[in-house]
């Protein structure tokens, strides 16, 4: 019995301790800053947002992508502001450092 005891305490422990993962946000593993929540809702219409946090892009880079998708994919032209504010988000967050690149 103290056996189970001490075992279970210590998956209760363990689980309090562990830190939550970003897919307990709303924006699933998208790193939570401003203009994550248009990032998120515009291209996970498409596809998940894992492909995003994969990437590794300069700003250049993330407006030619844009372009390639609307031309080549059929992407409907993301309005202003919202489509600054999305470049700003992925340039600041998932750019050639990749400071938030998903460690899984």
């Amino acid at each position: 019995m103290n056996h189970l005891l001490a075992t279970c305490l210590s998956l209760a422990i363990a689980a309090l301790s562990a830190p939550a993962f970003a897919e307990d946000s709303e924006y699933g593993i998208l790193f939570n800053a401003p203009g994550v929540e248009e990032t998120y809702i515009y291209c996970t219409a498409c596809h998940s947002e894992m492909i995003v946090a994969q990437q590794g892009k300069t700003r250049k880079h993330w407006e030619d992508l844009f372009e390639w998708m609307r031309e080549e994919q059929g992407m409907a032209e993301i309005p202003e502001p919202d489509r600054t504010r999305i470049l700003d988000y992925l340039a600041e967050n998932y750019n050639e450092d990749r400071p938030h690149f998903p460690k899984r």
